[in-house]
C-alpha cells in the first residue's frame, strides 16, 4: 500500500523532483546523489566500458556515467520515462522492458547500476532483478545498489515520515532485510557495503565471479532504441 502523495508525486514532476531533492541533501545534494554509483565503481573500469542502468527512469542517475565517457544503456518499463530520457540525455541507449526479467543477452555489461530503484520491488522480484543483474554482468564485473537503509538514531523519525508518506510496503522490507546477504546468497562475490546519509542510504557493490555455476535463463533478443 501507498499514501495518497505517492501517485501525485509522479503524476506531478515537481512534486518528486521536490521531494528527491530535499532527500538528496543528506548526501551532498542532487548531483553527489546521482554520482554515487560511478563513484564507486569507476576505479574498477577502463573507459568506454559498457554499464547498464537497470529502471533507469529519466536518466539522471546516468548522465555522470554518460560525461564520464562510459558506454551506457537504460533499461526501464516506462515508455513514458525512457521518451523523457532520450530527451534529456540523447545519448542513452534506451531498452523497454522488466528489470526482472531484462530483454538482454547474458554478460554484456562491464557493470550495472541499480539507484535507489531496487526497493520498488517486493521481495521475491527483488531477487530476480538482482538474479538478472548477474547473469547480464561480464564475469568480472561489477553491481552498485544505491538504495534505503535503516537511519541512524537522528534520521530514524525523518525516514519513518518519507515512508509513510511516499513509498510502499517494499520500501518497507528492504529496511527489514539484510541486501549484503541477499547478494551473497544469489551468487555475489567481493560484496562491500558502505552506510551514508546517517545510515539512512547504502552503497552496496558486488562482482560476478570470474567463475560461476548460476543456472542462467535463455537469452532473449538484446533490442536497443537508439538515441
Amino acid at each position: 500500500m501507498s499514501s495518497f502523495l505517492r501517485p501525485l508525486a509522479y503524476r506531478y514532476r515537481w512534486i518528486y523532483d521536490a521531494v528527491t531533492a530535499v532527500s538528496s541533501l543528506s548526501v551532498g545534494g542532487m548531483e553527489k546523489l546521482r554520482g554515487l554509483g560511478l563513484e564507486a565503481l569507476q576505479p574498477h573500469l577502463q573507459t568506454g566500458a559498457a554499464v547498464l542502468d537497470l529502471c533507469c527512469g529519466s536518466g539522471e542517475a546516468a548522465a555522470p556515467w554518460l560525461a564520464a565517457g562510459f558506454a551506457v544503456t537504460g533499461l526501464d518499463v516506462s515508455r513514458r520515462a525512457l521518451q523523457l530520457a532520450a530527451t534529456r540525455h540523447p545519448m542513452l541507449q534506451r531498452v523497454e522492458g522488466l528489470a526482472e526479467d531484462p530483454p538482454m543477452r547474458s554478460e554484456s555489461f562491464s557493470a550495472i547500476q541499480l539507484s535507489v530503484a531496487l526497493h520498488e520491488f517486493p521481495r521475491r522480484e527483488r531477487a530476480m532483478v538482482l538474479s538478472s543483474a548477474l547473469r547480464l554482468l561480464q564475469p568480472g564485473g561489477w553491481l552498485v545498489v544505491v538504495d534505503l537503509h535503516p537511519a541512524g538514531p537522528w534520521l530514524r523519525l525523518p525516514q519513518q515520515i518519507f515512508c509513510e508518506l511516499f513509498e510502499t510496503d517494499t520500501a518497507t522490507a528492504m529496511l527489514e532485510d539484510d541486501l549484503p546477504s541477499e547478494l551473497q546468497r544469489l551468487g555475489f562475490t567481493s560484496v562491500k557495503q558502505e552506510l551514508l546519509a546517517g545510515q539512512a542510504l547504502q552503497r552496496i557493490t558486488a562482482m560476478r565471479p570470474i567463475q560461476t555455476e548460476q543456472p542462467f535463463q535463455t537469452e532473449q533478443p538484446f533490442q536497443t532504441e537508439q538515441p
